[in-house]
């Protein structure tokens, strides 16, 4: 069974996070929390998708108390995509900031 103090970590992940989004001006300091906001989505689908199963998805006669394998192959899949995200958007602002020689992301949308 799910209590509430199980949402609370991933809950205060998302929400610094998205402090971080929409306060700091570097632009690593953005790729960075919009990583963690990642981590912090992730880490509440586990959660919630933790059930009560005690066996492993194999058929076994007389046993119905299964894991859901399902959710687990979907966060895989995120984390990996997620991490594709943040190389690919590392990638280009080292990009960016190379050619304008510029950080701050306001300085960056005033050109």
């Amino acid at each position: 069974m799910l209590k509430n103090i199980d949402f609370l970590a991933p809950i205060i992940i998302i929400v610094l996070s998205m402090y971080g989004l929409l306060f700091k001006k570097h632009i690593i300091s953005k790729i960075i929390a919009l990583d963690i906001l990642n981590t912090g989505v992730i880490m509440l689908f586990v959660i919630i998708a933790s059930k009560k199963g005690n066996y492993y998805p194999i058929y076994t006669p007389g046993i119905l108390n299964y894991v859901d394998p399902f959710p687990q192959a979907v966060i895989i899949t995120s984390i990996v995509i997620g991490f594709a995200t943040l190389s690919l958007t590392l990638a280009l602002s080292m990009m960016i900031v190379e050619s304008k020689r510029k950080t701050d992301l306001n300085r960056l949308e005033k050109e």
